[in-house]
């Protein structure tokens, strides 16, 4: 295979690979949201998690 090939093949992958994790995020951010819940990042972390609220402490 040729460089531009080789180029050409990894940046159409990384595209990819981009594009599934975005659109992995969001749909567990509308899943999260769509419960009630609040889908923020962890103190002292990159990670993001869904914090439901506790269901007895909700009052109408």
């Amino acid at each position: 295979m040729s460089e531009k090939t080789k180029v050409t093949l990894y940046t159409i992958l990384l595209l990819a690979i981009f594009t599934a994790s975005f659109v992995h995020a969001n749909n567990e951010k509308e899943s999260c949201e769509s419960n009630g819940g609040v889908y923020a990042r962890q103190s002292m972390t990159w990670s993001y998690e869904c914090m439901i609220p506790d269901p007895a402490e909700v009052k109408p």
